[in-house]
């Protein structure tokens, strides 16, 4: 049996999950990385997979790429739920949109190879229930993939290690006054995974805003002058700016790289500082609190059993240098 950390990952891809799989990747020391499913959140499907493409063929990786659910479990049919959503996005004034996410990673080459020709929750669900060590599954984007396969093929929860997911907000928020991105998008399909069973390692906002990268991490990545470096550099600059101005954090001119947070932690837990073993549901009512993650903190014993590990502060520096040694191993 190996020592790795067999691992499952499955994103959005966007700016921070491509550094996310750029850190997975480059841990072969630790993590045996058996796949990376792409689903709809940040951009559609098509551009989350072609993103996905991208980064893998930077890293010369063979790691199969397997396209996933185009669209929530079933939130896109109450239209109410499409108006609360905060802008992503914003003119400059230069007329250049800023953005987290761009459509595509344009600093990258478009890919030559190709995703697997079958769908992400028929594989997840064929992986998981054919491995013989438990799989932890890092789902760092929309839960729907994840929701689907567990719909499907119940039994898959007793072949995963853990989730260690990015997702949820405590005492911060993004999308709307009470819900983070990646779980309002599906909030169904978060519960689902939420009452799996299965341990969760959560990393919501109050974490992940603290696992962070700035400016002169930027100037460290462009001075060692490899294809890596100068698009890990080009990601912090455009998401310092997009954060500046669509929204400014507790420090100014900072990156947030949340989905990395999930493999920094597998790689060495004691990078959160505060965790705290609770009970989360997800709100998806389709009200106000639309996709909150609701935490309970009352000291008397829950109705429910606790479900969930909630990371709730990072080791700022412990994280960048981290991520500083691990990008820094790839050559051209």
């Amino acid at each position: 049996m190996s020592d790795k950390i067999k691992v499952i990952l499955d994103c959005d891809t966007g700016s921070d999950d491509a550094v996310a799989i750029c850190t997975a990747l480059l841990s072969p020391e630790k993590l045996d990385v058996l796949g990376i499913c792409t689903v709809n959140g940040n951009r559609p499907v098509p551009n989350t997979t072609e993103n996905t493409l991208r980064v893998k063929d930077l890293l010369g990786s063979d790691v199969p790429v397997i396209r996933g659910c185009y669209c929530p479990m079933v939130k896109s049919l109450d239209p109410r739920r499409e108006v609360l959503e905060t802008a992503h996005s914003a003119k400059g004034e230069d007329g250049k949109e800023i953005t987290y996410h761009a459509e595509y990673l344009d600093c990258l080459p478009p890919s030559h190879s190709k995703p697997l020709p079958m769908h992400a929750v028929t594989w997840l669900i064929d992986t998981l229930m054919n491995s013989e060590e438990k799989i932890t599954v890092v789902p760092v984007g929309p839960l729907t993939n994840i929701a689907m396969a567990l719909r499907l093929e119940p039994r898959i929860a007793e072949h995963i290690e853990q989730f260690v997911i990015m997702g949820g907000g405590h005492l911060e928020r993004n999308s709307t006054a009470a819900a983070e991105f990646n779980i309002w998008v599906d909030p169904e399909a978060a519960q689902i995974v939420f009452e799996s069973g299965v341990k969760i390692v959560l990393m919501p906002l109050d974490a992940t805003h603290r696992a962070y990268l700035t400016p002169e991490d930027s100037k460290y990545f462009r001075s060692l002058g490899t294809k890596l470096g100068d698009f890990i550099a080009q990601e912090i600059d455009d998401r310092v700016e997009a954060y500046n101005l669509l929204q400014p954090l507790h420090i100014p001119d900072i990156a947030p790289m949340h989905d990395a947070l999930c493999v920094a932690y597998l790689l060495d837990p004691s990078v959160i500082t505060d965790i705290r073993h609770v009970r989360v549901d997800v709100d998806f009512s389709g009200g106000l609190c639309d996709g909150e993650t609701v935490v309970d903190t009352r000291l008397i014993p829950p109705v429910k059993p606790k479900n969930c590990y909630l990371c709730m502060n990072t080791d700022s520096d412990k994280f960048a240098s981290m991520l500083r040694d691990i990008l820094s191993r790839a050559k051209n």
